[in-house]
């Protein structure tokens, strides 16, 4: 199987625990700036290059999905689309919606590929079916690198020029599709030279892997495909298809047929897993020639994904591992890794895990330093070293440097008293001072028990103090467990409540899988009685942005958000619907901003700064 799936419930890590290759090869590129992106949340630049490669590789998979004796060659390029169904994930305070590949029984009729006709002559010649593929590559890349100019249009941290790109590099993406389905070509020869392979007659009588490879059928489908042949040697057209690879269906949601552990702390996502020789062999797609420092990468990639492989597959080894570098039309493949180096490789990266992924939210910056690593060439392919620049290339070019003291390039960033245009100064906190999270000792008012979908506990309680009652209830989650037997009249701890503002302006505490609720008959040192939202001034430098939209059950919502570096301390803001401030669109990375009457709150272990309607931002420089 290419792909292991845990429920919310199975998975003891959640999307932001895992470990995967980029991960840690960063890591070792710079611990300080892996921390900054990791700890902080600070997100990289947005450039065309990166969906770029997204599109050549989609470009491919579509093509891989189809038959030259199904599909014409100017066919729609929707023609063959997988259906799909939304299904809403959450762990613990977070939640998405997915877009799953729709295997559901009760969709079958869904699937077009059983309803296909069979042209009359079939393609006997090898160049006929070149000439296809390269026909269904014209259809399919200006749909794929469309989705791509969107997707970067629509990213919160874009940078650089769409048309600049496309016109120095981007015009290339269908020639380096092109190059890729040549590569499967040769597959697909070598497939015939072998009459099919080991599983030529399992595939004539319809039978296929539990989880097959993307070809416009369901995974359940037990037909024998309509140009299957009962006996006599392999044709060409049945090695189209035996040959065809698993990849990623172009109509999954991100991140929905990643390879995972059960144990649930590593993922990764193959590109192409060959299996008709029987035996799996993992390649990766490159729409580059590979003469940049990441080709360095890939051998470690590759092992990486050989050990993936063998850990969810009852130590299966995989036959064969290799990089097709699509813009220099060339297979790069590797020396396979022995099960001792497997092993070796499962303990250090489980070891990674333990110091660096569980310990999220607590992080210490003095464990990361700033330690560039030097910065190689390659010749083409994937090829020799080249030339080998100083690390100080690495900082030149961080996103970071302006914060790190490592670089040379350090900015201070200012905390002095700022005034605005009407003469008036404003101090700024210290975020170092700053309490997000308190502790409440009261009586309970008002309860209402229950629980929460995945993981936690739902509870919503008014709470009697100080004079006053302050709503309590959980978001997204709630506390691990509470005591039994609380009711109206029970005095209780609140700890570890975060504040947050009610739909109607009004302070209330909200509790997530860091909250906790106890038994107790008297304060203690530390406990407050809150009154009023705490409110707080900013002055910092803009990291990062964020933004996005979606619907809930109370309609559309859209939410703004931007990363912010103090003197003391770091902080997300955030903003929804309505309260997101005009100015938003006109604030950039590197930015020094103001915000003043903020709201103190938190989201998981890090420090939130809530706008609305009472808080104002203003760009410094």
């Amino acid at each position: 199987m290419p792909t292991n799936t845990l429920s919310p419930d199975e998975d003891p890590c959640g999307p932001g625990m895992k470990v995967s290759h980029s991960s840690r090869w960063n890591y070792g590129l710079c611990s300080r700036s892996w921390f900054y992106e990791k700890e902080y949340g600070w997100r990289g630049l947005a450039l065309p290059l990166l969906v770029f490669g997204h599109a050549v590789e989609e470009t491919v998979c579509r093509v891989l999905r189809e038959s030259p004796e199904l599909i014409s060659a100017n066919a729609a390029s929707h023609v063959l689309d997988s259906p799909t169904h939304q299904k809403t994930v959450v762990w613990g305070r977070r939640d998405r919606q997915e877009t799953h590949i729709d295997q559901r029984p009760e969709s079958e009729d869904k699937w077009l590929g059983p309803k296909l006709m069979l042209f009359d002559a079939a393609p006997t010649d090898i160049e006929e079916i070149r000439k296809w593929a390269h026909a269904r590559v014209d259809v399919h890349w200006p749909r794929a690198i469309e989705g791509a100019r969107i997707a970067w249009e629509n990213e919160a941290n874009r940078s650089g020029n769409w048309d600049e790109f496309m016109q120095a590099r981007g015009n290339l993406g269908a020639s380096h599709a092109k190059n890729a389905l040549d590569m499967h070509i040769e597959e697909v020869l070598a497939c015939l030279e072998a009459n099919g392979g080991p599983t030529l007659e399992s595939w004539r009588k319809g039978i296929r892997p539990k989880i097959s490879a993307p070809d416009g059928r369901p995974n359940y489908h037990a037909i024998p495909h309509p140009f299957a042949n009962s006996e006599g040697p392999a044709t060409l057209a049945e090695c189209w298809e035996i040959a065809r690879p698993w990849f990623v269906d172009p109509e999954a949601g991100s991140f929905t047929q990643q390879a995972m552990l059960p144990e649930g702390w590593f993922q990764g996502e193959y590109d192409l897993v060959y299996r008709w020789e029987g035996t799996p062999r993992i390649v990766d797609l490159k729409a580059s020639n590979g003469t940049s420092e990441w080709a360095a990468a890939y051998p470690v990639q590759m092992k990486t994904y050989a050990w993936l492989w063998w850990a969810s597959h009852d130590h299966e080894m995989v036959s064969g591992l290799e990089t097709w570098y699509m813009g220099a039309a060339s297979r790069k493949k590797y020396n396979l890794p022995s099960q001792a180096d497997l092993q070796k490789m499962q303990l250090e990266l489980n070891q990674f895990w333990h110091d660096h992924m569980a310990t999220r939210g607590s992080r210490d910056i003095t464990n990361y330093p700033p330690n560039p690593a030097p910065v190689p060439s390659h010749s083409p392919g994937g090829g020799e070293v080249l030339e080998v620049k100083d690390p100080s290339e690495r900082c030149k070019a961080c996103l970071w440097a302006n914060i790190c003291e490592g670089s040379g390039e350090k900015m201070e960033i200012s905390s002095a008293e700022w005034e605005d245009v009407n003469g008036t100064s404003h101090q700024f906190s210290d975020l170092s001072q700053v309490n997000s999270r308190v502790n409440v000792f009261g009586t309970i008012s008002t309860w209402k028990g229950g629980e929460w979908r995945h993981g936690g506990i739902a509870p919503a309680l008014g709470i009697w103090s100080g004079g006053a009652s302050i709503w309590v209830s959980s978001y997204k989650g709630g506390p691990k467990e509470i005591p039994e037997g609380l009711h109206v009249g029970s005095k209780v701890r609140v700890i570890n409540a975060y504040f947050a503002k009610t739909r109607k302006g009004g302070l209330q505490l909200k509790l997530d899988d860091l909250s906790r609720i106890e038994i107790a008959e008297e304060a203690k040192e530390g406990d407050i009685v809150p009154s009023s939202l705490p409110r707080i001034n900013i002055r910092g430098r803009v990291m990062s942005l964020a933004k996005g939209q979606g619907e809930h059950n109370f309609g559309s919502w859209k939410r703004w958000g931007a990363s912010i570096a103090t003197e003391n301390g770091n902080i997300d803001l955030s903003a929804m619907n309505e309260d997101i401030p005009f100015i938003s669109a006109e604030i950039n990375r590197g930015d020094e901003i103001v915000i003043l009457n903020a709201i103190a709150t938190a989201f998981g272990a890090k420090l939130q700064g809530a706008l609305d309607q009472l808080s104002q931002i203003a760009i410094i420089k």
